[in-house]
């Protein structure tokens, strides 16, 4: 689950060799996979799909699925309260890793907006993707908490955005003259979203150097 400044924090952070390249490296094969290329959308729910990760709304959970999350707590009752939290219209909550009957799902808000959502689901899938342990809902532990680790979230933050914007994307689409309100819509992100991987990624720079 994200916290508050999770995209501007990345501007300093430090990753193990070779991350960098290897969060690319995902986000084209998964492409490859899907029979899509760089300068696509790659939407969450076929991401999660490739990968046999379930996707819903926690809002929009069947009574089958509630049951079977609230089987792997002790306190149905506080569980079955979290879930209605985290479907309100008023919480914070933007998405988390569920392990419901041995299967992974991810569980995102469904009162965001469509760009947010997608930026949440990639940023939970990258959980799953870097094999992340502690990143989901814990047997035996409150369902509103999860263990949080610091280095776990800055990669999972950067993986994700890379999943859902590859730099080889947003480096042709801006070659090509096209605005950041423009790649946004074409990837289905947010303005944010975009500007953070335009900046981060020097893009702006390298096509300068190129002409």
């Amino acid at each position: 689950m994200r916290r508050p400044g999770a995209i501007s924090s990345l501007m300093s952070l430090k990753f193990p060799p070779r991350f960098k390249a290897d969060a690319e490296s995902h986000s084209l094969h998964l492409r490859q996979r899907l029979g899509l290329n760089a300068r696509v959308a790659c939407p969450a729910k076929l991401a999660t799909g490739v990968h046999g990760i379930l996707l819903a709304a926690a809002g929009a959970l069947s009574d089958e699925i509630v049951d079977a999350l609230v089987d792997e707590f002790p306190d149905h009752l506080k569980v079955r309260q979290h879930l209605k939290w985290v479907a309100s219209d008023t919480t914070e909550f933007s998405a988390i890793v569920a392990i419901v009957n041995g299967y992974r799902m991810i569980l995102y808000n469904g009162n965001n907006s469509p760009a947010r959502q997608e930026s949440d689901i990639m940023h939970e899938l990258a959980h799953i993707l870097c094999e992340h342990r502690g990143d989901c809902l814990q047997l035996n532990a409150d369902i509103s908490l999860r263990v949080h680790n610091a280095c776990h979230e800055q990669e999972a933050k950067w993986l994700g955005a890379a999943l859902q914007i590859p730099e080889k994307g947003i480096f042709d689409h801006v070659r090509a003259g096209r605005t950041s309100e423009e790649i946004a819509e074409i990837y289905g992100a947010s303005l944010q979203m975009v500007n953070f991987r335009r900046n981060t990624l020097a893009i702006d720079r390298r096509i300068s150097y190129l002409r």
